[in-house]
């Protein structure tokens, strides 16, 4: 795994792990957005994923069959390395696309909880780690539940970028992506939608309901 796929799960992982810990605290009580998600053909995932079969008692679960696939980012993209189980530390999976000029980085986490309500609580926690990492106005989303995407330039002055990130539920699960890219080239709203819509519809088709 190389340093800068290591780099970007880590600390997409870390700040999911940070709001969910949040909700193990009950700073809140959860809130579900009104919005679903209503995937056209164009949408689905290239190869929809079968269930996830339980794992063996004491063994973790494996989720990469919840991933979308390179195909579905771009005809062109390849998967940064094999998809990172767990990544720090969060129940789940987390995968790194790049493009072939490596100008564009597609950041693709996963986290599973026990149930919807924890997802829920963390998606809206996560308000507050987005906003504090891109400068930009969230909007709501019709993918998932209680989703949000935001397009802006990132607050850290050591690594200037563009970030286009969507963050929605699916069940249980949480999904958090994300796109970097090169200033003055940011992934536009609709090529993000598009693939939060296919990372919708493999989570709907691949993630037991318990």
């Amino acid at each position: 795994m190389g340093m800068a796929r290591t780099s970007a799960l880590g600390l997409t992982a870390t700040a999911i792990l940070i709001s969910a810990t949040v909700v193990g605290c009950g700073d809140k009580s959860p809130t579900a957005s009104s919005g679903s998600a209503s995937s056209s053909n164009s949408a689905a995932p290239s190869n929809p994923p079968a269930s996830a079969a339980p794992p063996a008692p004491g063994a973790p679960a494996d989720y990469s069959n919840l991933l979308i696939k390179p195909s579905d980012v771009d005809p062109n993209a390849t998967a940064d390395g094999p998809p990172s189980q767990n990544p720090s530390g969060i129940t789940g999976v987390g995968q790194v696309f790049k493009n072939p000029d490596g100008k564009r980085t597609i950041i693709d986490t996963i986290a599973v909880f026990p149930d919807a309500a924890t997802a829920t609580q963390t998606a809206e926690n996560m308000r507050d780690v987005v906003g504090k990492k891109v400068n930009g106005q969230q909007q709501p989303i019709d993918i998932g539940t209680n989703g949000f995407m935001v397009i802006g330039q990132g607050t850290d002055p050591a690594n200037p970028m563009e970030i286009s990130e969507a963050v929605f539920v699916v069940g249980r699960a949480m999904v958090d992506l994300e796109s970097d890219c090169v200033i003055g080239n940011p992934t536009p709203a609709d090529v993000l939608l598009d693939l939060a819509r296919k990372q919708e519809a493999a989570v709907k088709a691949g993630l037991p309901a318990s």
